[in-house]
């Protein structure tokens, strides 16, 4: 997972509620310290890409993503990606820019979901995404856009065809770095059972097949099925996350 180091974590001893609790703030403690080295690295690498090198990303990262939608959608017996509903989301300034991702998803006829949070509120709200949603929006709209009043409620998970969703890392496992709010463990449940669930990384940030560190994880963390980086959407191969 390209030069992502990830701390070791203790399990403590079977059957003890005391080595159960040591355990879990072990993991916890290093999800936190994985979380500051990503978002370290992921500063350095937008501060080096400049505004040119970053549209040249989001431009990349539209393509790719397309390319393996209409391939899916070829494979799951659709003629077209109308009506097609997929998640995406509104970027922080250093996560791989997505905005013309959702615009040309749009174009193409699907229907895009773009999480709310709401203060206050454990769960994500999503809405419909606009031809002017994307990486051009105003500040304020952070993770998604200005509540409207016709928010679609954390229920419209179960209609989404494929889940983008943003992470800090994944690894080859499946398992997912978020930001700790909890927010998509709280939601991918929602989500259908075969309904592909990828997330948008950086190109230096796709899992390798092999070796590496695994992601430390709780039980509640979801498994993921991919990655999109400007190669493409690669699928990763796990067994069940029970």
């Amino acid at each position: 997972m390209g030069s992502l180091m990830l701390p070791k974590t203790s399990h403590g001893r079977p059957g003890s509620s005391v080595g159960h609790n040591a355990a879990m703030d072990a993991v916890r403690t290093a999800k936190a310290q994985s979380r500051t080295q990503v978002r370290a690295r992921r500063a350095e690498i937008v501060a080096g890409q400049g505004p040119s090198g970053r549209a040249e990303q989001a431009q990349d990262l539209a393509t790719a993503f397309l390319t393996w939608v209409r391939e899916y959608a070829v494979g799951h017996g659709r003629r077209d990606l109308s009506g097609l509903t997929v998640t995406a989301f509104r970027p922080l300034p250093t996560e791989p820019p997505v905005g013309v991702l959702v615009r040309s998803a749009l174009a193409a006829g699907m229907r895009v979901l773009l999480p709310l949070t709401v203060r206050g509120r454990p769960n994500l709200d999503w809405v419909l995404a606009t031809e002017s949603t994307g990486d051009g929006v105003a500040a304020d709209v952070m993770g998604g856009v200005t509540p409207t009043g016709a928010e679609l409620g954390p229920e419209a998970l179960r209609n989404v065809d494929i889940a983008l969703i943003p992470g800090l890392a994944v690894d080859r496992a499946g398992h997912r770095l978020g930001q700790g709010g909890g927010y998509y463990d709280r939601a991918l449940p929602l989500v259908r059972p075969g309904v592909p669930v990828i997330v948008a990384l950086h190109d230096h940030e796709a899992p390798t097949s092999a070796g590496g560190a695994l992601i430390p994880s709780e039980a509640h963390d979801i498994r993921v099925d991919g990655v999109l980086t400007t190669a493409g959407v690669r699928l990763l191969r796990h067994g069940p996350s029970g």
